[in-house]
């Protein structure tokens, strides 16, 4: 094999297989760094073989495998119309002449000094002389950074390998600062003889990210100076302290955030039930949006036709890399201009992606319910309620605020009337329980967060009737909220408010509403809020979702406008930095954010 690796298995009809590479012929005048390298290391390869006979009848199959240079099991099978069949497995190796096998780490760290070591396998029938170069990439715009790492040493070396031998060559490189990825490529010559193998490595920070953010509270014609202290070396007297990013976020319509958090929730790169329904969600919010009007749609057009596939660069292609960047630096994929902002949504707001998206996100959920209704957390694990009553009260939202029509698809409701049921089940056990070990404490409070959440998620689905032996249960725990409501928390007794609402209880939902009113903080600057908005560890001590939450309540319950803008207002100052920290914040936040608001939010390491 010369340039490429391409593998061609031959199948006699005694059975036999072997696997064979040609070298293609290199110029002499051509040096090692015209040499194009194996990129293509997939673990599996499957093909429908091309067949042909040679002259004495037999059979050979040809075929294209990656390029790694390894020992292959290869496994085939063959049937006639009839439906006989009959298979054949084989080891199969891919190997050149001359090999390049690069001994490189799993990741590189910022500030390592190390010894990158290559080794240099011959299979000729004869010495080879030649020469070797190595070779450094930004992963993320493919240009050149040899300089950087190899300083002013020569990234080519000359080496001398005898008759079916091996030799290793060796460079001492720096990692530098500030690369996320690195593409490194090592490639030889010796003659007519070459190969070479190219690969990204991520790069992981010495640094940790501390976002720093100020308000700008400023009025009509007022001029006012701001400094940001924490991003001055000095003043926190600091050596090493280095400003990474300063944004200033100003917005007339603050809608607009919610827009551009939408391809934080697809690009998450977890499979796990919680973040496929996530997908699903930002989804059916986008299509709803570049639904709702024309001239909406022709603007995302006009964005997306602004050089798409330059805003797609080499680090977004490697799906690989850029998963594992994701889970480690999650900041590396933030826009970093308004242009680019503008593309990243406008891809987002493709109608035909967008449905493809929607199905596939749609297909996964229903291939993770189990049979009892219940959704597990990540595919093969035990069902869970609480994972499975989030996407219940999601998909609810999404009917309420007009977005889907969850009715008129027969998947999908089918498969939310399964999960009701599972919940609606799961509900009734509880009571069971109580009446089984704490019968004599019946009226004490028995009201948890689970039972709170189901209460909510089932408000969203009165037509789907309770079953004859769920409805005591259903009745206990109702009367339970409107008994203990008061010692459940801000977000809890905004959950309590509108599922009782929606049951028609017309008393309780406007008490937690003035008892909420009456304890909340309210400033010009900061808006509305709660002094217990912090951010806990469990999932009803989300602030953010909490947040969003009761500007359901106020708005839906209250009919209280003034209330709700001034729960916006806060919601917008949590928006200050890049992004809300809660996934179900995310929900209902970007849902829920008012016309008006102002900020100025910076990155330091």
């Amino acid at each position: 094999m010369g340039d490429r690796a391409d593998a061609v298995a031959e199948k006699t009809m005694t059975g036999t297989t072997s696997l064979s590479g040609t070298n293609k012929q290199n110029s002499d005048s051509r040096g090692p760094g015209d040499v194009k390298a194996r990129s293509n290391f997939a673990e599996t390869a499957f093909f429908f073989p091309t067949l042909s006979t040679d002259e004495n009848g037999e059979v050979i199959v040809k075929f294209t495998i990656p390029e790694a240079l390894t020992r292959w099991k290869m496994m085939g099978f063959a049937h006639t119309k009839d439906l006989q069949y009959g298979s054949i497995g084989n080891t199969l190796v891919t190997q050149k002449d001359l090999m390049v096998v690069p001994d490189a780490p799993r990741f590189l760290r910022e500030g390592d000094a190390m010894n990158f070591t290559a080794k240099i396998t011959s299979l000729a029938e004869i010495k080879l002389d030649g020469s070797a170069q190595l070779m450094f990439f930004d992963a993320s715009i493919g240009a050149s950074i040899d300089d950087k790492l190899l300083g002013t040493q020569n990234g080519i070396q000359s080496f001398t390998v005898a008759k079916g031998a091996s030799t290793v060559l060796s460079w001492d490189i720096h990692i530098p600062e500030g690369i996320g990825a690195i593409t490194y490529k090592v490639v030889a010559k010796a003659g007519k003889f070459s190969d070479g193998e190219e690969m990204a490595l991520p790069v992981m920070t010495n640094r940790m990210l501390v976002t720093e953010s100020m308000p700008l509270p400023i009025r009509s014609k007022q001029t006012k100076v701001f400094t940001f202290d924490k991003f001055i070396a000095q003043n926190n007297h600091s050596t090493t302290l280095r400003n990474h990013k300063l944004t200033l976020e100003f917005t007339a319509n603050p809608a607009w955030y919610a827009v551009q958090a939408l391809p934080y929730l697809m690009e998450y790169p977890y499979e796990c039930a919680e973040q496929t329904f996530s997908r699903y969600y930002a989804n059916s919010i986008a299509s709803h949006i570049a639904n709702s009007s024309p001239k909406i749609k022709a603007v995302f057009d006009s964005w997306k036709s602004q050089s798409p596939d330059a805003f797609l660069s080499n680090l977004q292609k490697n799906q690989e890399l850029k998963s594992l960047l994701l889970e480690e630096t999650p900041w590396v994929l933030d826009a970093k201009d308004e242009s680019e902002r503008k593309k990243r949504v406008a891809l987002l707001f493709d109608l035909n992606t967008m449905s493809n998206q929607l199905d596939q996100a749609l297909r996964k959920l229903l291939k993770m319910q189990s049979s009892n209704g219940g959704w597990p957390w990540f595919e093969g694990m035990p069902d869970d309620r609480y994972i499975t009553q989030h996407i219940i009260t999601g998909m609810g939202h999404l009917d309420h605020l007009g977005i889907k029509d969850i009715r008129t698809d027969s998947r999908t409701w089918s498969m939310i009337q399964n999960g009701i049921s599972y919940l609606d089940e799961k509900m009734r056990k509880d009571y069971e329980w109580i009446l089984v070990y704490d019968k004599a404490h019946l009226n004490d409070d028995h009201l948890g967060y689970d039972e709170i959440q189901y209460l909510y998620a089932r408000s969203y689905f009165k037509d789907i009737p309770l079953d004859k032996r769920n409805q005591k249960a259903f009745d206990y725990y109702k009367g339970q909220a409107q008994k203990y409501w008061l010692n459940k928390g801000r977000y809890m007794e905004g959950m309590i408010a509108l599922a009782l609402s929606r049951q028609d209880d017309k008393k309780v939902p406007m008490d937690i509403i003035r008892s909420l009113k009456e304890n909340a903080i309210v400033s010009e600057e900061m808006g509305m809020y709660w002094k217990e908005n912090y951010d806990g560890f469990y999932w009803y001590e989300a602030p953010v979702e909490a947040q969003a939450l009761l500007i359901e309540a106020f708005d839906e319950v209250a009919h209280d406008q003034k209330s709700v803008d001034d729960l916006k207002v806060w919601l917008l100052k949590s928006k200050q930095t890049q992004d809300w920290k809660n996934d179900q914040g995310h929900h209902r936040g970007m849902l829920c954010i008012a016309a008006s608001g102002y900020g100025l939010a910076g990155y330091r390491k």
